[in-house]
C-alpha cells in the first residue's frame, strides 16, 4: 500500500530533495489541510511551561521546529482536567489565564506554514508526580509502575471527562489551532479504556470491543460536533501495548478498523508500550534496531481503509524516513528526538545538507530529564529551546586568537570546533591515536555504536573550520610554552578510582574503561567475571553486556539497594531486560572487601555479613572518577588564560561535558 498522494505540484521543493526524498518532501492532504511535507514533530514533554501556561521558552521551542521545516507540530500533552495535572509546567488549556499564550503559540508556528495541533491528555491512574490528587482509572487495578490504586470513574464522572476533552478541543479551535491529537497511548486514560488488560468494567464502557471503544468515540463525536470537519483530529494509540492480555497487533487492528469505519478521524499514530516493563518500547533507545515497530505500522496501515497513518519510533534520519514511507509503513513520519537534537533536520535535508545535521544517538537523556521533573535537555544541542536555535551558528570573533585545546574527548572536541567556527586559530591535542576519548571506548560496547556519531560529527566540524588535530602525544608544560597560546581549554577527563573498600594486598582489579581499551574479540572464557557497579550509568550496563558475552558467568555487585539510578527510566527497563535475559547474577547492597586467588569476599555494610564468590577470573569496576586536572591547575598558577571543561573540572555526564565545551568555545 503506497503512501497517500497529494496531486499539487512540488515546485516549492528543490531538485536535490525530490531526487533523494521524493515522498518525504511531497505534500500530503490531511483532513481539510495541505501539509507541505510528511514530517511531524510529535508530542514530547518539555516542562518548559509555567503554571500551566506557555512561556517564551516553550514558544521558541516550537517555533524553531516550525522554522526548521516540520510540516506539523503536535504539542506536548495538555491535560484536560485539574485532576490530571501531574506537574505545574504541563499546559492546562482549561485555565483562562492560558488562552493568550495558546494564541501566541499559534501565531508563531502557523506563520511558518506549519500546522499546530494540541495533544489532549488525561493521565488516568498514572499520576506519578502528584502525591495529593487522587488518581482516577477505568478499573481498580493498580498502576503497573507505581502501584497507585485509582478511584474508579463512575458514569457521571466519565461524562465529565468526555466533556473536558471536548471543552479543551473547543478552546484550541478558538485559539487558532489547526487541530488536536487525542493521547490514547502509553497506558494513559484513553488506553485504559481501550485495553482489555486494564478495562475490566462490566457496564457500557467495558466488556466487548464496542464497550471499550465507547469512551473515545464519545470524545471524537463531541469534538466533531463543536469543532467541525475543518479541525484536524488524530488519535495516538499503541500498535502493541507489550503486556499479556492487552492491546497487541491483532487487537489494534480490530480497534482501528472500527474507528476507521466511523470516518471521524483524520489520522492515526501508533506508539508502543505502557507503564509496565514495556515502558522501554515508548522511547526505544540505541539498543533497539532502527525503526523497531515499522513492521507493525505497515501491517496496521493496510487495515484502516485509507486513513492516514503516522509512523514513528526510532526513525533515524531523513533517509530512513523516506524509506519507511516508500515501504508503506506510513503516510506521515513522526519525529521527536531527532528534531530535539537538530530542529533544522528537515531544512538541511531539503537543502542537500543532511550530512550537517546534529545526530541523535537515542541516549534518552532528553526523556530522562523530563521524567525527573526537570526541563528537557539534549547534550548535542545546547541551544535547545532558545530563539534562533534552528539557524544557530557560532558568533564570529572580532579578535582572532591562538587557541590550544588539550584533550580530544567530546568536551574538548566541542570547544575546539566551536572556537574554530568563530574564526580562531585552533589546535586540539590528545594522547590517544584517535579522537573521541572515553566516548570512543563506549562506542565499542554492544548496542553502543551510535555513540560514535557524536565525536564523528564534532571531528567533521573541526575539518570544516580548519582546526588542526594533533593526536598520540601527552602534552606537558614545555609543549604549552612552545605553542604559546592566547587561551587554553583543558579537557583531560577523569580516571576511575579503585574501590576504596578493598583490603591491603587485594587484587586491585581493572577499571572497566581499561578493560574495554585492551579488549579484543575472543572465545567465551570459563569462570566468573565480577563487575563492581559503583556508577549506575548506561555505559556500565553496556559493559555488563560485553562481559556476559565473554565470560561463562557474570556477577554484578552494587553498594546500593537498587540498580541503574543514572539511566533514564525507560532505558532502565531495557537495562534490566538485557541483564535478566543474559542470566546476570545481581547482588545488591554489597561492597568488595578482597579479591585474591580467584576468591572474592563481599560485605553487606548494613548487616555486617559477608558472602564469597568463587572462580573469579576477572575483577572489573566502574566507580566514581578522579578529575585529571593537574595540568590545568599548574597552568592557572602561571597566570595563563585557562578554562577547565568536562570531567577534568568535575566528573559528570556527557551532557555536562558537551555543554561546558560548547560554552568554552563561545567564550574564548
Amino acid at each position: 500500500m503506497a503512501p497517500a498522494e497529494f496531486t499539487e505540484t512540488r515546485s516549492d521543493h528543490n531538485d536535490t530533495a525530490n531526487d533523494s526524498y521524493p515522498t518525504l518532501f511531497s505534500p500530503l492532504k490531511l483532513g481539510r489541510f495541505r501539509l507541505k511535507n510528511r514530517i511531524a514533530f510529535i508530542s514530547t514533554v518539555s516542562l518548559y511551561g509555567e503554571q500551566g501556561c506557555v512561556t517564551d521558552r516553550l514558544l521558541d521551542y516550537y517555533r524553531e521546529r516550525a522554522l526548521g521545516g516540520a510540516a506539523m507540530i503536535v504539542t506536548e500533552g495538555m491535560v484536560v482536567q485539574p485532576e490530571s495535572v501531574l506537574h505545574t509546567s504541563v499546559l492546562q488549556p482549561f485555565e483562562p489565564r492560558a488562552f493568550a499564550g495558546l494564541q501566541r503559540l499559534v501565531d508563531a508556528v502557523e506563520a511558518e506554514d506549519c500546522r499546530l495541533l494540541g495533544q489532549l491528555w488525561h493521565i488516568g491512574r498514572q499520576n506519578l508526580l502528584n502525591p495529593v490528587t487522587a488518581s482516577v482509572g477505568v478499573s481498580d487495578q493498580p498502576d503497573a509502575l507505581s502501584w497507585i490504586v485509582p478511584h474508579v470513574l463512575d458514569g457521571n464522572e466519565i461524562a465529565n471527562v468526555v466533556e473536558a476533552f471536548v471543552k479543551c478541543a473547543t478552546i484550541l479551535k478558538r485559539a487558532g489551532f489547526s487541530g488536536a491529537e487525542l493521547h490514547g497511548a502509553h497506558g494513559y486514560l484513553i488506553t485504559q479504556f481501550l485495553s482489555p488488560w486494564s478495562n475490566t468494567r462490566d457496564d457500557a464502557y467495558g466488556g466487548d470491543l464496542a464497550g471499550r471503544l465507547r469512551f473515545v468515540r464519545e470524545i471524537i463525536a463531541g469534538v466533531r460536533a463543536t469543532c467541525g470537519r475543518d479541525f484536524l483530529l488524530g488519535l495516538k494509540m499503541p500498535a502493541d501495548e507489550g503486556v499479556k492480555g492487552g492491546i497487541d497487533c491483532a487487537e489494534a487492528e480490530r480497534i482501528m478498523a472500527a474507528l476507521a469505519a466511523d470516518g471521524t478521524l483524520d489520522y492515526i499514530a501508533f506508539s508502543q508500550g505502557n507503564f509496565s516493563p514495556s515502558l522501554a518500547d515508548h522511547v526505544p533507545d540505541m539498543h533497539y534496531p532502527p525503526g523497531p515497530f515499522l513492521s507493525l505500522h505497515h501491517r496496521l496501515r493496510a487495515n484502516v481503509k485509507g486513513l492516514p497513518v503516522m509512523a514513528l519510533g526510532r526513525i533515524m534520519n531523513a533517509e530512513h524516513a523516506e524509506r519507511a514511507l516508500a515501504e508503506g509503513a506510513g503516510d506521515l513520519i513522526g519525529l521527536s528526538r531527532p528534531l530535539i537534537s537538530d530542529a533544522a533536520l528537515p531544512k538541511k535535508a531539503l537543502d542537500g545538507h543532511a550530512q550537517n545535521t546534529r545526530p541523535c544517538i537515542y541516549c534518552n537523556i532528553c526523556w530522562g530529564e523530563a521524567q525527573l521533573g526537570k526541563p528537557i535537555a539534549c547534550f548535542h544541542n545546547p541551544q535547545l529551546g532558545t530563539a534562533g536555535e534552528a539557524s544557530w551558528r557560532p558568533r564570529p570573533t572580532t579578535h582572532r586568537k591562538r587557541i590550544m585545546v588539550i584533550g580530544s574527548g567530546v568536551a574538548g572536541l566541542e570547544a575546539a570546533w566551536i572556537a574554530a567556527a568563530r574564526g580562531h586559530d585552533v589546535s586540539i591535542f590528545g594522547t590517544s591515536a584517535d579522537p573521541g576519548g572515553k566516548a570512543r571506548l563506549e562506542a565499542k560496547l554492544p548496542g553502543c555504536a551510535e555513540i560514535a556519531k557524536t565525536f564523528e560529527y564534532q571531528v567533521s566540524r573541526l575539518h570544516e573550520h580548519g582546526a588542526k588535530i594533533n593526536l598520540g602525544k601527552l602534552v606537558d608544560l614545555t609543549d604549552v610554552s612552545t605553542f604559546s597560546p592566547d587561551s587554553i581549554v583543558i579537557a583531560t577527563g577523569a580516571t576511575m578510582r579503585p574501590p576504596w573498600t578493598l583490603e591491603a594486598g587485594s587484587d586491585p582489579g581493572i577499571s572497566i574503561r581499561d578493560f574495554i581499551a585492551d579488549w579484543a574479540p575472543q572465545e567465551r572464557r570459563a569462570g566468573t567475571a565480577l563487575l563492581y557497579d559503583h556508577d549506575h550509568t548506561p555505559a556500565t550496563y553496556a559493559a555488563a553486556d560485553l562481559l556476559a558475552e565473554q565470560f561463562q558467568r557474570l556477577v554484578l555487585v552494587t553498594p546500593r539497594t537498587q540498580l541503574a539510578r543514572g539511566v533514564p527510566l525507560a532505558s532502565a527497563f531495557n537495562v534490566f531486560r538485557r541483564l535478566y535475559v543474559r542470566d546476570v547474577e545481581i547482588i545488591y547492597a554489597h561492597t568488595p572487601v578482597s579479591v585474591l586467588n580467584g576468591r572474592a569476599r563481599l560485605l553487606n555494610p548494613m548487616s555486617g555479613k559477608e558472602r564469597v564468590i568463587s572462580d573469579v577470573v576477572l575483577f572489573a569496576y566502574a566507580t566514581p572518577r578522579t578529575a585529571n586536572d593537574t595540568l590545568g591547575s599548574v597552568l592557572k598558577v602561571r597566570g595563563l588564560d585557562v578554562r577547565l571543561v568536562g570531567d577534568c573540572r568535575a566528573p559528570r555526564t556527557i551532557l555536562s561535558a558537551v555543554h561546558e565545551g560548547h560554552a568554552a568555545g563561545n567564550a574564548v
